[in-house]
């Protein structure tokens, strides 16, 4: 129990920013038209978003947009 109060501090921080960038990403992808995606599929892509982690929003600013 003691190791996590220490941990915590460290992790917190970067769980805050992991849920601001997936926040940012997701209401990107409701923003855009299904036109500018590829494969045209945004449930695809939000259930990317959200499973992958840190690592969904990245795919999707890569790959996902046109």
């Amino acid at each position: 129990m003691e190791n996590i109060s220490q941990i915590l501090p460290l992790i917190f921080p970067l769980i805050i920013l992991q849920l601001i960038f997936q926040i940012f990403t997701i209401i990107d992808l409701i923003r855009r038209p299904k036109e500018e995606l590829r494969w045209e599929n945004k449930i695809v892509w939000g259930i990317i978003i959200l499973i992958f982690g840190i690592l969904g929003p990245i795919i999707y600013f890569i790959f996902g947009r046109k």
